[in-house]
Order: structure tokens, then sequence, then C-alpha cells
């Protein structure tokens, strides 16, 4: 991709990103906060579970401690 689509790429998505921001203040309110760190925290679990099961899967017990130098 050239130069410029690139910066012309970068900038559309920026744009986006700032309406989806300004809808997400605009209408959760009082709300945005609370809703939104409950949404982080379940993203962070399920990543978190995503995670153990990659572990348990390359042989690793993700409780432990101590990890195995190899």
């Amino acid at each position: 991709m050239s130069w410029i689509a690139d910066k012309l790429a970068l900038l559309i998505c920026a744009a986006a990103m700032l309406i989806a921001a300004w809808v997400a203040f605009h209408y959760a309110g009082q709300w945005y906060v609370p809703a939104f760190t409950v949404l982080a925290f379940a993203v962070l679990l399920a990543d978190n579970s995503r995670l153990r099961k990659r572990l348990r899967a390359l042989g690793e017990e993700p409780n432990a401690r101590t990890r195995r130098v190899q």
C-alpha cells in the first residue's frame, strides 16, 4: 500500500473510533464507566481462560508458581 493510502486508512480508522467513543459516551451517559468496566473485566476473564487452556495444551500447569526452565 502506498504511503498516502496508509495515512488515509489511519485517518478513517481514527474517525471511526472517535465516532464510536462519542456514541458510547453520549448514549451510555452515567452508566458508561460501570458498563465498560464490567465489559473489560469479562474480556479479561475470557482471555485468561483461553490462555490457561493453551498452557494445558502445551503440557504446563497454569496454577504452578514456578516454571520449568529448559
